[in-house]
């Protein structure tokens, strides 16, 4: 089967913006763009990941192919040991406990797709609209609450499953007609540099409310924990809308980097070791106290050669050979 470049180029920018964003977190509060920046970026982002993910899930789903799932399971638990070794050879002898069932960094995205494959598998069965809407009255409730949320990252599966089922029940061939649209090009074009816009001048207002955007509960929230499901309601809103409009501004063209986006599991998957070691190093914080008007591109350019560099063959091969359909399960 053709692979399409519209979503290869669509895979290509998400995955180098979570790369850019995972060093922008380690310098939040240093300045109002980078705080825009990742606000803004947060906004869709991983809303964006999950619909795509659920659009090509159809057949997975449709036949209940457990065997496509299960993998996801191996690699949560390669990225989680990778992650605790790199930790103990930074820290040296020091103790780095590991929790297989809790997890709040990286790896519960791809814990996440295993449990939304699993849930869909039965709510396919029933009217999209009734699954949708009970979907989000859940994720909207699941805020209040006071429990472990990094237990099995239930509270983010939650939380952005709406957007799977979203791209599950929508139709490939229809949304990327919509698309086409030049009007609604221009449209999102002018709308993602608005609400970026608005982020940069209102984000000392605004940037309290990040937690709607990375699935955590509302009691993090500084402000108004009371009203926070009428908060979150108002974040899927603004969350769909931007995704439509910033898959709405990708070319459908192919480009010489275009293949690249086919390898954004591997990028996914061995990125933070690097990001982890450069924490730990001497440039984390002498390209900001050396270079003060340069370093947020110097930082971004990182994160590009970052992207670049897990993009090479070798991690892509070795995601590959996980998710192969080569298990062999038990009835």
């Amino acid at each position: 089967m053709e692979r399409i470049a519209k979503w290869d180029n669509t895979k290509l920018v998400l995955i180098t913006l979570v790369v850019i964003c995972h060093f922008y977190e380690n310098y939040l509060g240093s300045s109002r763009l980078v705080n825009s920046l990742f606000f803004s970026v947060y906004s869709f982002h991983m809303p964006a990941f999950f619909l795509i993910s659920g659009l090509f899930s159809k057949r997975t789903v449709n036949e209940k192919r457990i065997e496509k799932v299960t993998p996801y399971l191996l690699l949560y638990l390669f990225i989680k040991l990778l992650g605790w070794l790199v930790l103990r050879v930074i820290q040296g002898d020091g103790f780095v406990p590991i929790d297989l069932f809790r997890e709040s960094g990286v790896a519960w995205f791809v814990l996440a797709l295993f449990f939304m494959y699993i849930i869909t598998f039965y709510t396919k069965r029933f009217r999209p609209a009734y699954v949708f809407t009970l979907s989000i009255l859940i994720a909207l409730l699941a805020g209040y609450t006071n429990a472990d949320i990094n237990l099995f990252s239930w509270l983010r599966i939650v939380v952005f499953y709406p957007f799977f089922y979203a791209g599950y029940v929508l139709s490939l061939e229809d949304l990327a007609k919509w698309m086409e649209s030049a009007v609604l090009k221009i449209v999102s074009a002018i709308g993602l540099a608005g609400y970026f816009i608005v982020c940069y001048i209102g984000i000392d207002k605004i940037f309290w409310m990040r937690f709607l955007m990375t699935g955590r509960n509302y009691i993090l929230l500084e402000h108004g924990a009371l009203y926070g499901g009428l908060l979150k309601f108002g974040a899927y809103v603004v969350s769909f809308v931007l995704v439509f409009m910033f898959l709405c501004v990708i070319p459908k063209r192919r480009f010489a980097i275009s293949a690249l986006g086919e390898r954004s599991l591997g990028v996914y998957v061995f990125h933070y070791v690097f990001i982890n070691v450069y924490i730990h190093s001497f440039l984390y914080k002498y390209l900001f106290h050396n270079f003060p008007n340069t370093w947020l591109l110097l930082v971004s350019l990182l994160g590009v050669a970052l992207m670049l560099i897990c993009s090479l063959k070798p991690f892509d091969r070795f995601c590959r050979f996980v998710i192969a359909n080569k298990w062999k399960l038990r009835e």
